[in-house]
């Protein structure tokens, strides 16, 4: 594939700032001019401009070099600058004559400064042109598409080449293999973290987003195993069409025309014997269940045996290696791990302990994943065993803070051994988080009237995501206990029973001072104990309290305006109507008090103007009726 062309990506053209320094030196250089022509002439200003282009351009050229011999491209490089710097200083010389005869050409200084500024814009414009027609070229040959790569890491697989290819075209796209992952040895892996450890175990050979050609009409693979012992090299018809391509949508400020096309994310499973899997989300494009070896040297078999074994640390030494290849051939793990991946298992799963609203990330054996619903999970069904489960918390934002390891070999074993090898047997799976705080987990199997404590998994926990969702809880409940007592509080009040209905209200603010509405309750108790001047000796203390809640600021304004309407000062009452109405302008009850005022004020139109505004907004009461009815005269 060596004639083949790949997707290029194409630098965008910015104004660096790697061009001030050289601008900077040519208009310090023509400010000196200037001078060494007023002053001395032009024959002058020509020899240092030929000195500082000698100085600079030796500088440049000879930096970091043992010789310094003057060569012709040297020469060539200064005259060059210094017919760069002079064809600037023809401005600077114009100026100079103006100033000493009075004399201006006109016509040579606008060419000189046409072509002055006309060919940085023409480099520039030439930069911008050939950017987008690069990006668009891009844009329309090749598809953006997340492709995750996996093997079994005791298949133990040199792979030489993975590429989608346009024959017609002869494109492919943009696939840069490197070399094979380190295989830890037990020693390395227990000195990990439990982390990195599980990170090493799962990753994958390759996970990138790559363009592939429009129009992709084979996938080219080759690979050796060494376990196996074999040389696969494989063609395969790609079937683009079952793609679903839309258009990318990020970064949002960049052209739909140069941003591109895309779709789903593609993961491609080298399996035993040859096979392959390749698929998304949607569809399996490619099952392969096995390929048919090609002869090899001994000499290509040593060299790629070699280049895997470069790859390690522990297992680089070749004795070493060859015992791991032992190891793993008498293990039997590879055969067993590719049963297991192709098993559905009837079975479900039942989740208890957990608070909030949550949902599971199911990554299964047979390299799925998708989203479901805890309750979709408790109904059996025909299912590949789960790998890892996620679990994700819905609240400000999605917090997936755990993530369940299952060793699917034991969990496999278990099964088994609890329906006597009856593999048709339902099976359930029970998880109890008994302590979130410290997520002690217990995960119990259940195979009909038999049930066992399974204990092959390991927990890996986010602590941010985790620190979030329990703040989120917290405050849930937080708000859900005020909320309680805010309502405990106002049924103390209706029947009359202040006293308790303060203790109510200051609960509220030991758990949130900063709960606004706990001081719409609290000067609302005052106002039934004490009075309207009890409630006026502290109106700039209420609404300092609320300032930062504008519902609850809107309630307090209210309030005062209510308790002045009461004393007929009409012009105050407004006043603050207005000013609840500009804390939370979507609730009609206060534009309706507005309005029932400047019925008091004798003011119909605006009154019947405010009360149609109350009801466009949704509010309802039998005093909006009657000034809508009276058109603005009335009110009850």
């Amino acid at each position: 594939m060596k004639n083949y062309s790949s997707y290029k990506k194409t630098e965008e053209v910015y104004f660096g700032g790697d061009l001030a320094f050289p601008v900077a030196v040519i208009v310090f250089a023509a400010c000196i001019t200037y001078g060494l022509l007023y002053f001395f002439g032009v024959a002058i200003g020509v020899i240092f401009n030929v000195i500082i282009s000698w100085c600079a351009y030796f500088y440049l050229y000879y930096f970091g070099k043992s010789s310094t011999a003057i060569t012709f491209d040297f020469l060539i490089g200064v005259v060059l600058i210094s017919g760069l710097f002079l064809f600037v200083d023809y401005g600077v010389y114009t100026l100079v004559v103006y100033q000493k005869t009075g004399v201006f050409n006109k016509l040579y200084f606008q060419l000189w400064l046409s072509v002055l500024v006309g060919i940085p814009f023409l480099y520039y414009a030439f930069l911008y042109g050939r950017y987008y027609i690069e990006e668009k070229s891009m844009a329309d040959n090749y598809l953006k598409v997340s492709l995750k790569i996996h093997h079994d890491r005791e298949l133990l697989t040199y792979i030489d080449v993975i590429q989608f290819a346009n024959t017609s075209k002869r494109t492919m796209s943009d696939i840069k293999l490197e070399k094979p992952l380190c295989f830890y040895s037990e020693k390395e892996l227990n000195k990990m973290n439990e982390s990195d450890r599980i990170y090493y175990l799962e990753k994958d050979i390759f996970s990138s987003m790559i363009h592939m050609p429009f129009n992709t009409d084979f996938l080219f693979m080759s690979w050796y195993s060494i376990i196996e012992d074999k040389y696969y090299d494989l063609e395969l018809p790609f079937p683009f069409d079952k793609l679903v391509i839309e258009q990318e949508k990020y970064p949002t400020n960049v052209s739909a025309v140069l941003r591109g096309k895309k779709t789903k994310r593609l993961n491609l499973h080298i399996l035993a014997n040859g096979g392959i899997r390749l698929f998304n989300e949607d569809i399996i494009l490619i099952d392969l269940p096995s390929g048919i070896p090609n002869d090899v040297t001994e000499e290509f078999r040593n060299e790629k045996i070699k280049l895997h074994r470069n790859s390690h640390e522990y297992y680089n030494d070749p004795v070493v290696f060859s015992g791991l290849i032992e190891k793993i051939k008498s293990s039997n793990g590879i055969e067993e791990r590719f049963l297991i991946q192709n098993k559905k298992i009837s079975w479900n799963i039942n989740i208890s302990g957990l608070k909030g609203n949550n949902y599971l990330d199911v990554f299964d054996v047979a390299f799925n994943e998708y989203k479901s619903e805890l309750v979709e999970l408790e109904i059996t069904a025909l299912r590949f065993l789960p790998k890892k489960l996620g679990i994700v918390y819905r609240g400000n934002y999605l917090y997936n803070w755990l993530m369940l390891h299952i060793n699917t070999r034991k969990l496999y074993h278990s099964i088994l051994q609890l329906a006597d090898r009856d593999e048709e047997t339902s099976v359930k799976f029970d998880l109890v988080f008994e302590n979130l705080s410290k997520t002690d987990l217990k995960f119990r199997i259940q195979v009909n009237d038999k049930s066992l404590l399974f204990n092959d998994w390991k927990i890996e926990i986010k602590k941010d995501r985790k620190q979030d969702m329990e703040d989120h809880l917290l405050d849930i409940d937080e708000d859900q206990q005020k909320r309680t007592l805010y309502k405990e509080g106002w049924d103390l009040v209706f029947d009359k029973k202040y006293d308790l209905a303060q203790e109510k209200c200051n609960t509220i603010k030991t758990i949130d001072p900063k709960y606004g509405f706990a001081y719409f309750l609290e000067v609302r108790i005052l106002w039934y104990k004490e009075g309207f001047e009890a409630c006026f000796a502290k109106k700039d203390y209420f609404i300092a309290k609320t300032q930062h809640e504008p519902a609850a600021l809107a309630h307090m304004y209210n309030n005062y305006g209510c308790l002045y309407d009461q004393q007929s000062r009409y012009d105050e009452s407004l006043s603050y109507f207005e000013k609840a109405i500009l804390s939370n302008p979507k609730d009609g009850m206060y534009v309706c008090n507005l309005a029932e005022i400047y019925c008091k004020l004798n003011n119909p139109k605006k009154a019947l103007q405010a009360a149609e505004k109350s009801k466009e907004l949704g509010h309802e009461s039998s005093t909006l009726n009657a000034i809508l009815e009276s058109k603005g005269i009335h009110y009850l």
